[in-house]
């Protein structure tokens, strides 16, 4: 299993390779799902303090921006990726096993959805991301209409948590909290969990709201799902107060 601090740690940029898989393959939602993995791996280095450049091979995959997912620096075969980012990439992620040589690898499984792509669309697609991130990047993922219902409320709820949270004195972020997120993240890219510590975390009464905000937010800098968004907003018509 990757470790981000023993593997990934090196002087100058991280270079990254996404590898999309194309049309064909299995699982409609897989191409968008590597590319947020590398995103997230992407984000958790940096975090780190180090430099990340980012490649994609493969086809364009709709949706990707709206889903959050960083652009690429370069676009090509593995050869020109390189070629662009100064240098071959340390480390490769792709749905199955990856034959080339040289650096890091991270599969990622398969997810699908039921469903359609045009109803996607309609949506924000933040709520997709959440899903995908609740699933282990090494796990099949499937996301039904209902997980997708539920994925909106909980943005919109902590989004409005967050929101309230700002206006309240802000308080250094919990230790016990940010230690095992930290290492969920670096050992395993586990994104599942630091959503179930931010779910603990939502309704901790032993917690002071300045320091849900600030753990809410620091963590949001690798989750990416804009749970800032709602500050200096009003609340929605009908939202509690």
């Amino acid at each position: 299993m990757l470790r981000i601090v023993d593997e990934l740690a090196g002087r100058g940029p991280l270079r990254i390779c996404a590898h999309v898989p194309s049309p064909g393959e299995p699982g409609g939602l897989t191409g968008l799902r590597v590319l947020l993995v590398a995103d997230v791996l992407a984000r958790v280095v940096e975090l780190r303090g180090r430099q990340v450049l980012m490649g994609w091979t493969g086809p364009r995959v709709p949706f990707a921006t709206a889903v959050g997912i960083r652009p690429a620096d370069a676009h090509g075969t593995a050869d020109q990726i390189a070629d662009v980012l100064g240098g071959p990439p340390g480390v490769h992620l792709t749905h199955r096993a990856y034959e080339g040589g040289g650096g890091a690898f991270v599969q990622v499984a398969e997810a699908r959805t039921s469903v359609s792509l045009a109803g996607l669309e309609e949506q924000d697609l933040l709520a997709v991301r959440l899903l995908l991130l609740s699933h282990a990047h090494h796990e099949p993922a499937a996301l039904r209409p209902e997980a997708l219902d539920e994925a909106r409320r909980t943005l919109a709820r902590w989004r409005r948590a967050v929101a309230d949270w700002a206006e309240q004195p802000s308080k250094p972020m919990p230790a016990d909290l940010l230690s095992p997120a930290r290492s969920a993240l670096e050992d395993r890219l586990g994104t599942p969990d630091v959503l179930a510590l931010l779910r603990d975390l939502e309704t901790a009464a032993d917690v002071p709201a300045g320091a849900k905000f600030e753990t809410f937010a620091h963590l949001d800098r690798v989750l990416g799902l804009e749970l800032a968004r709602a500050i200096g907003r009003p609340h929605p018509a009908g939202a509690p107060a």
